[in-house]
């Protein structure tokens, strides 16, 4: 670890004199007609929007990213997505509140994220942490609190609270193909769009497709057909999840960064 980020850390922990940065301090310092012009920026770059309202339909989970709805929050996202497509440890650690609630970190707050993950600015390529936040500041999410609470991704943010969390998951795309083998060359028993599904297991076997390698789901469907379906396309609502919470005018910092219960 660094002597700059030990830092970081100390001041974060200890409450000397000295000042410390406020979480999502490069949101706060924007004039508000400039945050509205990065905001437009930011929305013109995106390719990948989801929408701001969700539909409803019974048995289904649509996707759904509200955070265009805060000016603010949206420009502070696009910044910490930018900072970890980077791989910027410092922004990272800027847009973090010093309380952060990480799962499995044996030590609270801003010290816990860095010795969970590893955060070093001298490996920083490698670590662990920057697909997991790449994937869930691009999985859209929900306000809540009355729009001081943003969770994601979507499908942990607007579980139905009638299903079980444990014993089903969401199919996060459209024309997902479902199988009778967890493999891709096996028959295909249905194809479905955004359903929620009952979750039975996930398989050992794997498969790349696309560039990419995701396990086999196994699942079941309305009506009990149970099929296989391809990792990259099922979600569970206690997978990683991240929670951001507004702690001044035009200021965000991440609260939450967990997975599990």
């Amino acid at each position: 670890m660094t002597i700059l980020i030990f830092l970081f850390i100390l001041g974060s922990g200890c409450g000397g004199d000295s000042p410390q940065p406020d979480s999502a301090e490069t949101t706060s310092r924007i004039p508000l007609d400039s945050l509205r012009q990065l905001y437009r920026q930011y929305r013109l770059m995106r390719t990948d929007t989801l929408p701001a309202r969700q539909v409803q339909e019974r048995q289904k989970l649509y996707p759904v990213d509200e955070a265009s709805m805060d000016t603010a929050f949206f420009v502070f996202r696009e910044q910490l997505l930018q900072a970890v497509q980077e791989r910027d440890v410092f922004a990272l650690l800027d847009a973090v509140d010093k309380d952060i609630k990480v799962s499995g970190a044996t030590e609270p707050g801003v010290a816990g994220l860095v010795s969970h993950y590893g955060l070093t600015p001298t490996v920083a390529d490698s670590l662990p942490i920057w697909p997991i936040l790449e994937e869930l500041l691009k999985a859209g999410g929900a306000f809540s609190n009355n729009g001081r609470v943003f969770t994601a991704p979507y499908y942990a943010a607007t579980w139905p609270e009638e299903l079980s969390k444990n014993e089903y998951a969401a199919i996060t795309g459209s024309g997902v193909r479902i199988r009778s083998e967890p493999r891709l060359n096996s028959d295909i028993v249905n194809t479905v769009s955004y359903e929620l599904v009952q979750y039975l297991e996930t398989t050992d076997q794997t498969e790349v497709i696309g560039g990419e390698t995701h396990p086999w789901s196994r699942i079941e469907l309305s009506g009990r057909k149970v099929g296989f379906v391809y990792g990259k396309f099922v979600a569970r609502p206690t997978g990683y999840r991240a929670q951001f919470e507004k702690t001044g005018p035009q200021q965000w910092a991440m609260t939450q960064l967990i997975h599990g219960e």
